[in-house]
């Protein structure tokens, strides 16, 4: 019992509330770091939208510049009489070389035009019959076009850029012309790489065209987001065959009805939170085990003395008091054990002395004198335990230990009221002194799980009402017992005395599991007639005819249930013992 009750200690004060707090700490951090990676990977996928929004706008608004040019209007439209005057021409035209020169977002910039009387040069493109499908496509699809282009650079490397397609308006003019302009990626690289979060951008469905951990020219088959232009998505997912923190969203350029996709992500976001909440779970079982394993040696040792004593004891009640010599340990117990060998002491002391008298009297005075020397003893243990009692409770508060000392003060004061209440009468008042003894020391070792409210109608005064001693607390024990055996919180006990003219009502209730119609019928039965004293009801059963013995048949409990809604029990006396004589 005492084992169980120091694991019952450490559960309820040191492992649940462990439980508890470290189950919140680990809640609260795993949504802190997951939220600061979540922002981080947000603002970041704001930030990279800002970048090509900004990048697309100017791209835009630079294409328009160059199709409003003159010196490109009259460059394509001419139709030259001569190779020589088509090369002059294309010397002479130098906007688009100052355009790529003075812009370091342009990876390239080219003009395909179907002029047959020009010829390839530096930003130039005459069409081909490899690319004239394309062409035509394009000078019939007004607008500006943004796309994934395949690069291959000077280094036989294959890239994507992004690039942007329109068509010039020539008017009055026999020729068409396109412009492709294409964004660099080292441009967008200095933008956009300025942290360790993964970013990768495509338009439309064509292949990513920039990532920042090489998955360019993939083309990302997530959830069909290219059906959807105001594509989003943030949390955890898979994205290209990894689990991560994503966040996707998508911009629309200014004047195109193209997306662009910028998912961004933190794919060493997920193990670090984890490697952290591992770490925190790894410090609160070791807050959890170091007090549990000293506990438990604590326990042994301490069982282990318990054992020891109450071995002795009992070997003492049987009479043999060649106890053990030493007792280890510096404490109460050590005391008590003190005490034990003190008491042996005076018992074998006794004992010779009733020897030596017996020889020396009478059998009659020898049997006299073993009647006196055991209700010598039967009344050496309550003064002894009350002393014991009292000892634990000075040394608590020389302690300071003010809870352990009323607990002991309490229990002294419960234990004794039982002892002396031997069947004589008793006021109320002195069994609603002890009920509230009761309850306190039951608070106590269920820390206050059960409430309970006492009330007394103003027009009684329980210094006059007499009644039997303990015929109200084993009724309310019986709800502790019984009425609230599973309840972990919110329990009520209530004890009413009313005032009924010439009686007393007495009732006690709780809100506990209370009893099925066939249960308390079975109870009623047992209480009514005689049961054997260990059985479920036998305090009920003696309270019932206690009450009949003394008061008469007419009086006696009332017991009212009902499932899952608590228990009534009820009895009704009168105010004086004189009015049992009329």
């Amino acid at each position: 019992m005492l084992k169980k009750q120091l694991y019952n200690i450490f559960i309820f004060s040191l492992l649940l509330p462990i439980l508890v707090i470290g189950s919140i700490l680990l809640y609260n951090n795993y949504n802190l770091l997951f939220n600061h990676h979540k922002d981080m990977i947000i603002s970041d996928n704001l930030r990279v939208r800002s970048v090509m929004f900004e990048v697309t706008t100017f791209t835009t608004n630079l294409s328009d510049a160059i199709s409003k040019d003159n010196s490109l209007y009259n460059l394509v439209s001419t139709d030259y009489q001569s190779l020589q005057h088509s090369a002059e021409a294309l010397i002479n035209f130098d906007l688009l070389k100052n355009i790529h020169r003075m812009y370091t977002q342009i990876a390239s910039i080219t003009l395909y035009t179907n002029n047959p009387t020009l010829s390839d040069y530096e930003y130039i493109e005459i069409i081909t019959d490899d690319n004239r499908t394309w062409f035509e496509e394009m000078v019939n699809r007004p607008g500006y076009h943004w796309s994934t282009a395949n690069v291959t650079s000077q280094y036989g490397l294959q890239y994507q850029e992004l690039q942007l397609v329109r068509p010039i308006s020539l008017f009055n003019s026999n020729w068409d012309a396109v412009l492709v302009i294409a964004i660099s990626n080292n441009y967008l690289k200095n933008l956009i790489d300025t942290n360790s979060l993964e970013v990768d951008i495509t338009v439309n469905h064509d292949p990513i065209f920039y990532s920042s951990w090489g998955n360019a020219n993939v083309v990302i088959d997530y959830e069909n987001y290219y059906e959807d232009d105001f594509f989003r998505y943030s949390g955890t997912s898979t994205f290209l065959d990894t689990r991560t923190l994503l966040e996707a969203s998508a911009i629309n350029p200014i004047k195109t009805d193209d997306t662009i996709y910028i998912f961004s992500s933190d794919p060493s976001a997920l193990p670090a939170i984890r490697r952290i909440i591992l770490a925190n779970l790894l410090i609160v079982l070791i807050s959890i085990v170091i007090p549990f394993i000293i506990i438990v040696k604590y326990t042994v040792q301490l069982t282990n003395r318990v054992n020891t004593l109450k071995t002795e004891m009992a070997r003492v009640t049987r009479g043999d008091y060649n106890i053990v010599e030493h007792f280890t340990g510096h404490d109460e117990l050590a005391d008590l054990f003190k005490s034990l060998q003190d008491m042996i002491h005076s018992i074998k002391a006794r004992d010779q002395l009733i020897f030596d008298n017996e020889i020396k009297k009478q059998k009659l005075i020898n049997y006299q004198q073993k009647i006196e020397l055991q209700l010598l003893s039967s009344k050496i243990n309550p003064h002894f335990l009350f002393n014991t009692l009292e000892t634990f409770r000075m040394k608590a508060v020389s302690s300071k230990n003010l809870e352990v000392a009323e607990s002991i003060k309490l229990l002294g004061q419960y234990m004794r009221y039982n002892l002396e209440s031997t069947g004589s009468l008793t006021t109320l008042a002195k069994e609603i002194h002890y009920i509230k003894v009761y309850l306190k020391i039951q608070n106590m070792r269920f820390y206050n799980r059960i409430s309970y409210r006492i009330h007394l109608d103003e027009s009684l005064d329980p210094r006059e009402v007499w009644i039997l001693p303990l015929l109200i607390q084993p009724i309310v024990e019986n709800s502790f017992i019984h009425g609230h055996q599973d309840t972990v919180e919110n329990g009520k006990i209530e004890v009413n005395i009313l005032d009924k003219g010439n009686n007393v009502l007495i009732q006690v209730s709780d809100n506990g599991c209370g009893l099925g119609e066939e249960e308390l019928l079975r109870l009623r039965k047992r209480i009514y007639t005689q049961v054997d004293s260990g059985h479920t009801g036998s305090g009920l059963y003696n309270i019932h005819h206690r009450l009949q013995l003394f008061y008469g048949k007419h009086v006696g409990l009332e017991i009212m249930a009902q499932e899952h809604e608590g228990m009534l029990v009820q009895f009704e006396i009168p105010k004086s013992v004189d009015e049992l004589k009329e």
